[in-house]
């Protein structure tokens, strides 16, 4: 048996305790940079974490009670019922393609964040060569205070039944489409106004459009009454009572 040298015992044992070393020393540099990537995460965690918990602090700064995604800045509406009432009409937080597509879809959505008005006394005497919208409740158009923007006008939702109502919308907005009644409204954009008075008084700023089309259903009754009022007129017309 051949005794090892004990040169080449110590040549390997120093070799050993280099690799040793060296695997040490890679340990120490990977588990260092291990710790840092760990506390890099933990300090984007925490970023992350504490700005979703603003946000959510922010938006349920802005959102009213209900929980609804539209509303935001309450501001006092005057009294509208005939109890005296106040009541609190909140501004929209909405896109104008968000709006115009709320009110095409779903009109009644709105309607908590809608002043209800009429053209003003002044217009329609015709002491005004501008057109005044006044706080009205029976009124036939929603005027609505946007957050970020003038205030806009929408036609309220529903047919048109009566000539004085297109008179009406035809201050406001341009018409595209025969006017024959009844008819639907199709919102194309909302007029602009500016608040004279808040939540009580504006004036036309740019007219908005629409497009309307006849409601045949609604234009088959109406004929039908129509027909039938002209023959109970002719028939007065002869002397001949309805029994």
């Amino acid at each position: 048996m051949t005794q090892a040298d004990p040169g080449q015992i110590v040549e390997s044992v120093k070799f050993l305790l280099k690799s040793v070393r060296q695997l040490s020393d890679r340990f120490r540099e990977t588990n260092t940079r291990l710790e840092r990537s760990f506390e890099a995460v933990e300090a984007d965690v925490a970023d992350l974490a504490g700005r979703l918990e603003r946000l959510e602090a922010d938006q349920r700064a802005l959102l009213p009670d209900d929980g609804s995604p539209a509303a935001v800045r309450a501001t006092p509406a005057p009294a509208i019922g005939s109890g005296g009432e106040t009541a609190v009409v909140p501004a929209l937080n909405l896109s104008l393609s968000q709006l115009i597509d709320t009110y095409i879809s779903t009109p009644m959505l709105l309607e908590s964040f809608c002043r209800p008005c009429a053209l003003g006394a002044r217009t329609l005497s015709g002491e005004t060569d501008q057109v005044e919208l006044e706080l009205f409740s029976q009124g036939t158009t929603w005027a609505v205070e946007m957050l970020d923007g003038p205030w806009l006008l929408l036609p309220r939702p529903g047919s048109l039944e009566r000539r004085t109502q297109v008179q009406s919308l035809e201050r406001l907005f341009e018409i595209d489409g025969a006017t024959a009644l009844p008819a639907t409204l199709h919102l194309h954009q909302p007029a602009t106004a500016l608040a004279v008075q808040h939540g009580r008084r504006w004036t036309l700023q740019e007219r908005g459009r629409l497009s309307v089309m006849a409601d045949p259903l609604r234009r088959n009754t109406a004929q039908l009454l129509a027909e039938l009022e002209a023959r109970l007129a002719r028939l007065e017309g002869a002397g001949i009572q309805p029994g």
